[in-house]
């Protein structure tokens, strides 16, 4: 990777700022709340646009632009069509600002921390400049740690200028944007930059002219000879014949022309990052595909929320109504009792009436229920009087002995009843008693 140029220095230009001014909303202040919530709400499952940055790039803003439908176009960042700005865009920066290299670590699998700490001192021997100032991006496969590294400054500074712009963008090197297979390498001349394409996470860029080969191609593929990993073949995009030929004729391959434009093939393996991290996915762009899922799930709540209110709101107002009747109802009902809680008193008040009339839970109603199927059982003229009194039912009654007695209180007590027997009495004719029953408490 070169050393950042000095086009870094340009300062990076904040996020723009949006805010009310007095007691009112301009025309203008609505337009950008809409222009910010037309890019939050950007179709997740569209195909991405293509915008590829210039070496100088953000001192200069023009760029190319391709739509997934073939639109394309080349100038300032302010003509991008209206389209792209409501889509989701992946921003191919210069191949020569960004490293792409293979680490081995073998503390693989401890985390993603300490790997992101430790491949600073991994690549030490092939960065040019303070670890401090580089960001690193990577993804771990079987054959390694692939790391892209891109100097901090510079992903600032596109970063900036897309912000400022109200874009929704990722941005990966134009390297990864060449498309590959197995033993053969890409290459692609443009903006006086070389990219070259080794490998699925591989491949570098170089600076030279259109009239040579650079050296930095032919290191490469002297190196691939000697490790037995030589392309069989090299894949020219964008290029005339006479470049294909001088490929060709230099580094003794087939070079082969292809006139598809890059940048159309399968999501890059990496999405360079200002804070380093796993690039497989982002999470702008996870949170990007959830937008849908969470706006929906946002308005469920919301109605959710709105209507709890509302309903608080009236069954207040239906509890304070009824309140009022109860209390009007109670004092009517008890003017000598004070009103503490009408409900409650009123309950009590009558239990109070039922029980003396003879038809609360434990009442008269009650208890002969629960006495009736046992009574019902009894000879002709065995029960003789029945009365109630104080939440009891007395009944007496005449038997042929004691043996009937017994079995008359065991199937009262069955019923769920409390007996007792009192003033026993024998005769010639049998025994005759008193039997009071209750309810037994729960």
């Amino acid at each position: 990777m070169g050393t950042p140029s000095g086009h870094g220095q340009t300062h990076i230009r904040g996020l723009m700022r949006v805010g009310i001014r007095g007691h009112s909303v301009s025309s203008q202040d609505l337009a950008k709340w809409k222009d910010y919530v037309q890019v939050w709400l950007r179709a997740p499952g569209a195909a991405p646009w293509s915008l590829f940055l210039p070496p100088d790039f953000p001192e200069t803003r023009v760029v190319t632009w391709r739509g997934p439908e073939g639109e394309t176009g080349c100038g300032p960042l302010s003509e991008l069509p209206e389209a792209a700005r409501r889509a989701s865009i992946r921003v191919w920066t210069p191949a020569i600002e960004t490293l792409l290299t293979v680490a081995q670590w073998p503390g693989r699998g401890r985390g993603r921390g300490r790997l992101a700490q430790a491949l600073p001192y991994l690549l030490e021997e092939q960065l040019l400049a303070d670890p401090d100032t580089l960001a690193f991006s990577y993804r771990e496969t079987d054959a390694g740690i692939f790391v892209a590294v891109t100097a901090k400054e510079r992903l600032s500074a596109w970063r900036a200028v897309m912000e400022a712009e109200r874009l929704g963008v990722s941005f990966c090197p134009v390297t990864l944007a060449l498309p590959w297979r197995p033993r053969t390498w890409s290459c692609r001349f443009a903006d006086g930059q070389w990219a070259i394409r080794t490998g699925p996470y591989s491949g570098f860029g170089a600076t030279g002219l259109l009239a040579q080969v650079p050296a930095a191609l032919r290191q490469a593929l002297t190196e691939a000879v000697k490790g037995g990993a030589a392309p069989d073949s090299i894949t020219l995009f964008g290029g005339d014949e006479a470049l294909r030929l001088l490929i060709a004729r230099d580094l003794g391959l087939p070079v082969i022309a292809d006139a598809r434009p890059i940048g159309d093939g399968e999501t890059p393996g990496f999405r360079l990052s200002e804070t380093g991290g796993a690039v497989s996915a982002t999470g702008r762009a996870a949170l990007r595909a959830l937008r849908p899922a969470l706006i929906a799930l946002a308005l469920v709540l919301a109605l959710g929320f709105a209507r709890t209110v509302f309903d608080w709101v009236r069954l207040s107002h239906e509890e304070a109504r009824v309140n009022a009747e109860m209390t009007s109802i109670f004092t009517a009902s008890f003017p000598n009792a004070p009103v503490l809680d009408p409900a409650r008193q009123m309950r009590q008040g009558v239990a109070k009436l039922a029980a003396r009339a003879g038809g609360a839970g434990q009442g008269f109603l009650a208890v002969l229920t629960d006495a009736s199927p046992v009574l019902a059982g009894l000879a002709h003229g065995a029960l003789t009087r029945l009365a109630y009194r104080h939440g009891a039912v007395r009944c007496a009654v005449r038997l042929a002995n004691f043996d009937a007695l017994t079995a008359l209180k065991h199937h009262l007590m069955r019923n769920g009843l409390s007996v007792r027997v009192t003033h026993v009495l024998s005769h010639q004719g049998g025994v005759q008693a008193l039997v009071t029953m209750s309810r037994r408490s729960p």
